[in-house]
């Protein structure tokens, strides 16, 4: 077919290699060497980012991090060749940093929200009694290979996948308001920035709950427990939950059921 033929001949061509993608991958590697004791290879933070079957990484945070490891985002040094734009756009303004880059928006920077996202993305997790890992932006990129254990070494399913949803949703939240920012002009308040977290951890929450219905999905379905096991203890309104249709928990105080949408509602 003509698909296998183009496959074939990109396969003859020797792929170019990129610097500042292989200066983020071995950065990416040491990282995760650190946090969980093995050194992945670059295919498997690739695929990390790609995998789909525990639902925890969306496909926006995917897009998101393989753009991020190739360094494709126009900020900061990107617009050091460019003169008109240099002084404008290369530094962060209110933040007073002479060149922007994405580990500032995700770890120091006042507009971005940052501080206020990892500290609620942080009292989430604090609930499972579990240790909260040092976030970098390394650890951002990796987040599909970071792993939860217990005091016995054990690997939590649920815990993993609420590591990974808390890590890839909050900073993907933090690099959208920094967006909203710099190409709108538009502030944002802490009251703001902590109900959209809310929001979208909740959203991701009623998100797991229909993908359980194993009457609507079938084989396809994501396990019961393993979705219960991720949000135990740490939303509210427990007694809300049913296995047998979409869930209507939620982490906003005072938030009403919502209807399901769909035939099974």
């Amino acid at each position: 077919t003509q698909a296998k033929a183009y496959e074939a001949i990109r396969a003859r061509k020797p792929k170019p290699i990129r610097r500042n993608t292989e200066r983020m991958l071995e950065r990416t590697k040491a990282v995760l060497d650190e946090l969980t004791g093995t050194v992945p290879t670059s295919e498997a933070i690739w695929l990390s980012l790609r995998k789909r079957k525990a639902a925890s990484i969306t496909q926006k945070f995917g897009a998101y991090a393989w753009r991020t490891l190739h360094e494709g985002y126009k900020l900061g040094k990107y617009w050091d060749n460019i003169d008109e734009l240099r002084d404008e756009r290369m530094p962060c303004q209110e933040c007073g940093v002479p060149v922007e880059s994405m580990r500032h928006i995700l770890q120091e920077c006042e507009v971005s929200g940052q501080e206020t996202i990892w500290k609620l993305a942080m009292n989430a997790w604090a609930k499972t009694g579990l240790e909260w890992p040092p976030v970098t932006v390394e650890a951002v990129l990796g987040v599909g290979l970071l792993k939860a254990k217990d005091s016995d070494g054990r690997i939590l399913k649920g815990r993993t996948r609420l590591l990974q949803i808390l890590i890839s949703e909050s900073a993907h939240l933090a690099w959208c308001i920094r967006c909203e920012h710099r190409i709108a002009s538009k502030s944002h308040t802490q009251e703001e920035i902590e109900s959209r977290w809310r929001a979208v951890i909740s959203k991701k929450l009623r998100i797991d709950w229909a993908l359980a219905n194993k009457q609507a999905y079938g084989k396809k379905a994501l396990n019961y427990r393993v979705v219960s096991a991720t949000w135990h203890k740490v939303a509210v309104n427990r007694e809300t939950i049913r296995s047998d249709i979409v869930a209507t928990e939620v982490l906003v105080r005072n938030a009403r059921p919502r209807r399901p949408r769909g035939r099974n509602r």
